[in-house]
């Protein structure tokens, strides 16, 4: 079975208009792929619906595999690679859940998938105190060696990618549509570098109008990628939270970091915490003190790269006065006033520096002027 015309055919398969994973199933599950005709009445016995049969029967009736020499050289066109189920390089997490993958499309750095991931996700409007949390995890496990899994959501996802890529363990973003689609679009400079320097990974390869569906089968590959995921921010019904369930079906390990009582964005993670469906994580030591095994595989994974240490430092992209301004707010809120008094910037340049930090998101504005670090 594992062989190249083999994976090529279910590749093809796979695209056909009206297949999913169940209908893929039934096709390995009968050995249909052993059968040089298919026949309607008898897709449609195993289940599969009628429209769908007849496609199939098409498609076998039509199926060439001389045609992967095509297949590959539009692949190299848009910049990605295809691994199935059955390839050497297909993750053994994923392997393991109920219903895996048969196809990954996937561009950047293919051997992200055999290193330890640690799923961060969380709410798309995070709080300050969501976005300091998201930054202060990201940044940490990461500068550990674990790979960082999310959905390329805007907001806590998007903060947990940027800060994973300072580090050579980089980043996984696990994208609701075809690889070839960046969602959402003004996500565009962060899906072409997370393509260069960390990795790009869809169950599809066509793009198409978004539903809810896909968020779902999303959530599902993010829970299974990862050995343990982390809840940051979230309402009770929302995609973290289907994230969360996801690793509570698939018995993986599954944190959240506790938010004030009265803010609806920790809901969530509150609701995990309470109902003992999660741990409470407050800070990264406790995760390798909890999980002794975790430490011991990053442990083995350092001694085998010791020059795995941060890539690129963030504050190298600021100005001197920029450094000199995050650097304050990173020990202490500060109002415009107490800057100016302890820097000397000038008035006129201090308001600007501040707005530029606040559009690179590396400070926020608060009510009465007042910053703080993100």
């Amino acid at each position: 079975m594992n062989n190249d015309p083999y994976k090529h055919f279910m590749i093809e398969l796979s695209e056909v208009a009206g297949v999913g994973w169940h209908t893929m199933k039934l096709i390995i599950d009968n050995n249909l792929y052993e059968e040089d005709v298919w026949h309607v009445e008898r897709l449609q016995q195993l289940g599969v619906k009628a429209q769908t049969s007849e496609r199939l029967y098409q498609f076998r009736s039509n199926y060439n595999y001389e045609s992967n020499e095509e297949r590959v050289t539009h692949q190299l066109r848009n910049r990605y690679s295809c691994i199935t189920y059955w390839d050497d390089r297909y993750p053994e997490t994923l392997k393991q859940i109920a219903q895996p993958p048969w196809i990954l499309y996937v561009r950047g750095r293919l051997e992200l998938l055999q290193r330890q991931s640690l799923a961060i996700v969380g709410t798309r409007y995070p709080t300050s105190y969501g976005k300091q949390c998201t930054k202060l995890f990201s940044g940490q496990f990461a500068e550990q060696g674990l790979t960082i899994v999310s959905g390329f959501a805007n907001g806590v996802d998007t903060i947990a990618h940027k800060e994973a890529l300072a580090y050579l363990s980089s980043t996984i973003a696990i994208l609701p549509t075809a690889i070839t689609q960046c969602y959402p679009a003004n996500n565009y400079e962060l899906y072409e570098r997370i393509g260069e320097e960390g990795l790009l990974l869809s169950e599809s390869v066509h793009a198409s109008p978004v539903h809810p569906g896909q968020f779902h089968q999303r959530n599902r590959i993010i829970a299974g990628l990862s050995l343990a995921s982390i809840i940051i921010e979230g309402e009770r019904k929302s995609g973290s939270m289907i994230t969360a369930k996801h690793a509570m079906d698939m018995d993986r390990e599954l944190f959240a970091v506790p938010g004030p009582i009265n803010s609806a964005k920790s809901d969530g993670p509150n609701f995990l915490i309470h109902n003992g469906y999660a741990r409470m994580l407050l800070s990264s030591h406790q995760l390798f003190e909890e999980l002794p095994w975790l430490k011991n595989i990053v442990n083995s994974q350092h001694a085998n790269e010791p020059n795995l240490q941060k890539k690129n430092k963030l504050l190298y992209e600021l100005s001197e006065d920029e450094v000199i301004i995050v650097t304050l707010l990173r020990e202490n809120s500060l109002s415009i006033n107490e800057i100016f008094n302890i820097t000397n910037i000038p008035f006129g340049h201090l308001n600007v520096l501040l707005l530029n930090l606040c559009i690179k998101q590396f400070i926020e504005q608060h009510p009465g002027s007042i910053y703080i670090a993100l």
